[in-house]
């Protein structure tokens, strides 16, 4: 049974809110709608929003007094991301018609479009027993890498105490190209259950920090128990970081194994193979001590300084959270001991709360952009955490990104 939310006081205290807002009200190009600062010298003037908008079938590139500097149509209904790269391309996940697993955020199809707005290449992951969800990255080799929901019919047999079928996730490692799998990793590999010791991956939750307890959130009556909404690659380190909203942590993967490796617990840089090297968030999802900072997640976005912003969605009645986390890799899970990584800055204000989806990126000049999702509002914070500007435009959003002005990107779509 998926554990009840628990906040140290301590913490409490450290996320009161902190900013007033509401200097001068500036009307956009539409009249309803409004953006609110206290003085334009604190905004990110260097950079435009990116802002993908999941009610729709686009993004807009928007300026802070909201103007439209560039649009993009999707021909189908977004599967939520779409993430601008260098030469103006925009790699977007679309929503694949009859997907057979469609909970929200499902996807299914992915296209690069072209600065020119022509299609370079689409590819389909979707079929009976597996759809891709949510997010993609496109990394340096031309690959792309996403989740994926799986089915299990049979889930008794792997020691699941409910009697639902479930969809536990998957990772895939794609030339979209040629449409080889590249690399894989499936959760159903590293397991741990201590309900029946009859069945598969028996133990102890507790013993095995590095795998992943299976009935942790069991009573997920529509079977979706983790529920992967983001995806990170760190290039540099070869590790993949996840936000695994059902169990309200981050995992942490070794992507320098094998696909082979990946399906034991042996190989790669940390010789675990696809066992989690690392995770945090919510020592709870495997009986571990140390604070719990999360509950639901969204968008494990590693910073330039090794940092990792992260955007919760429901700290305490019904307020959200920004969170940046130090992360010191290589990392080491110890059983019984407490894994979790330093606070080292967060946000939270009584007016913040999106319930799904949602998160923050950093802008050059330190302000920190934040997407509420659900409310379909921006919100600009400095480094001290005073609001600095907010956009009330959209009715639902994925996520916003800070986009330099002076980008190469920009050069390419003809705006600079």
């Amino acid at each position: 049974m998926k554990n009840t939310f628990k906040l140290h006081l301590a913490l409490i205290k450290t996320l009161l809110p902190i900013a007033i807002i509401a200097v001068f009200t500036a009307c956009s190009s539409d009249d309803s709608v409004t953006t609110e600062s206290t003085t334009t010298e604190d905004i990110d003037t260097s950079t435009y929003i990116l802002v993908v908008d999941q009610t729709g079938q686009g993004a807009d590139l928007i300026n802070h007094d909201g103007d439209e500097i560039f649009t993009w149509d999707f021909d189908d209904a977004i599967g939520n991301d779409a993430s601008l790269l260098d030469d103006g391309s925009m790699v977007v996940c679309l929503k694949a018609d009859n997907a057979t697993i469609a909970f929200g955020g499902y996807g299914g199809v992915f296209q690069k479009i072209n600065a020119d707005q022509t299609i370079d290449w689409e590819v389909t992951y979707s079929s009976n027993n597996q759809t891709a969800h949510h997010d993609v990255e496109y990394l340096s080799n031309g690959n792309i890498i996403f989740p994926v929901w799986e089915t299990v019919s049979d889930a008794a047999a792997i020691g699941f105490s409910g009697t639902q079928d479930i969809y536990p996730e998957a990772i895939v490692e794609m030339n979209p190209l040629t449409e080889e799998i590249i690399w894989e990793w499936h959760v159903t590999d590293h397991l741990i259950q201590d309900y029946d010791s009859t069945k598969l991956n028996y133990g102890s939750v507790q013993d095995n920090p590095n795998k992943v307890d299976i009935n942790y959130n069991s009573t997920q009556d529509n079977g979706d128990i983790m529920h992967i909404n983001g995806i990170t690659v760190d290039e540099l380190n070869d590790i993949v970081y996840v936000t695994v909203n059902n169990y309200s942590e981050i995992w942490v993967l070794d992507h320098s194994t094998t696909t082979a490796e990946a399906a034991t617990s042996s190989g790669g840089n940390y010789n675990l193979g696809g066992d989690l090297v690392y995770r945090f968030g919510n020592p709870l999802a495997y009986d571990n001590i140390g604070e719990v900072t999360l509950n639901d997640v969204h968008y494990p976005n590693l910073l330039d300084t090794g940092n990792m912003l992260v955007f919760s969605n429901n700290i305490y009645n019904q307020q959200s959270a920004v969170f940046e986390y130090e992360l010191l890799p290589p990392y080491e899970l110890v059983s019984g001991e407490d894994n979790e990584p330093e606070m080292v800055w967060s946000f939270t204000d009584s007016e913040l709360y999106s319930a799904g989806l949602g998160g923050a990126v950093r802008t050059p000049n330190g302000n920190t952009l934040i997407a509420e999702g659900r409310d379909g509002t921006v919100w600009e914070v400095s480094e001290s955490g005073d609001v600095v500007w907010k956009y009330a435009g959209y009715d639902t959003l994925w996520r916003v990104y800070a986009i330099p002005i002076d980008d190469e990107a920009l050069t390419a779509l003809g705006i600079n």
